[in-house]
């Protein structure tokens, strides 16, 4: 299978039960058909778990581990260190992919002779809205430096770690933090510095369902700070690495801290800590010359008035 290598598909499964059939058909029907379907039940309480006997039953490929629940990033680990397959991807399973996903994987793979293959997406919202994410990028290959550019300034692709065909190989050494938020922050990074090549294709084969209960949309709680933890220590390790990247990295550390700060109740212990990041370092924003005009506006905003920011945010999202 030297020209069709074996692929795993990771799915963690947690209580989504309304989408789960949705999703694991989509790899069901996938056209690239040498694959290994690693589904982890991770401790869910609703009908997931019988939704995922029922497709045990229905293809050789599946294979379902179970247990207690622990988070997606142990859910994602676990998968991980049974797969078997020369290269992998992360799916999550409330979303969807096209038919040609793995296909379109795999042709990349032969015709760029890439590492990592990144694909493009769409999100769809409960009212039926649909957006894209920067589709109409032209198809392209970097080397490891450009690509973390291209990802922090999410130029082509994003820090996620799905849409995604990674090397198994490459999860070696690196395991996705348990207990955190953002968790793709402090992984995909790592993964990206092990690759020479890494091609980006632009086929929107990856649909982010957003829905009521999904994380981004529950109220604040301080573990979303990791997304500001996370940040960092990413931006410290490129920095080490890749010292004309700076400009980038502190444009990234700057957008963490927006995110926060359009989430956060403005009367939160950590809400002055943030603002102080923000007036301490706005030269990373007025003295960047990859800062956008609305990185400016969003500085300019939440250090005149957090509540105007928040509210432009809404507004404008």
């Amino acid at each position: 299978m030297k020209n069709n290598p074996l692929v795993s598909i990771i799915v963690p499964v947690f209580n989504t039960a309304k989408y789960l059939p949705k999703c694991l058909d989509s790899i069901l029907n996938q056209t690239y058909s040498n694959l290994e379907i690693i589904l982890v039940n991770d401790g869910s309480t609703d009908d997931s778990a019988d939704i995922l006997k029922t497709y045990v039953k229905k293809d050789s490929r599946i294979k379902v581990t179970t247990q207690e629940n622990q988070g997606l990033s142990a859910a994602r680990n676990a998968g991980i260190k049974k797969a078997s397959g020369k290269y992998l991807t992360l799916i999550d399973s409330d979303d969807y992919i096209e038919s040609k996903m793995i296909e379109h994987f795999i042709n990349s793979v032969h015709d760029t002779q890439a590492d990592i293959i990144v694909c493009s997406f769409k999100e769809i919202y409960p009212d039926g809205k649909i957006t894209h994410f920067n589709h109409d990028y032209p198809k392209n290959t970097f080397n490891t430096e450009s690509a973390l550019k291209a990802m922090l300034l999410e130029q082509g692709f994003m820090v996620s770690a799905t849409m995604k065909l990674f090397p198994t190989k490459f999860f070696q050494n690196i395991k996705f933090p348990v207990g955190k938020l953002h968790e793709d922050v402090g992984t995909t990074y790592k993964l990206i510095m092990q690759a020479k090549k890494i091609a980006f294709i632009p086929y929107e084969d990856y649909i982010y369902v957003h829905h009521e209960d999904s994380i981004i949309n529950k109220s604040f709680d301080d573990r979303k700070l990791d997304l500001v933890k996370l940040t960092d220590q990413m931006c410290d390790d490129i920095d080490q690495a890749f010292s004309d990247l700076k400009n980038v990295t502190k444009e990234r550390r700057m957008r963490a801290r927006f995110s926060i700060l359009r989430q956060i109740p403005l009367k939160h212990s950590h809400t002055k800590e943030i603002l102080s990041y923000l007036k301490n370092h706005k030269g990373y924003i007025t003295k960047n010359p990859l800062a956008t005009k609305t990185d400016k506006i969003a500085l300019r905003l939440a250090l005149v008035s957090p509540k105007l920011f928040q509210l432009a945010y809404k507004l404008f999202k």
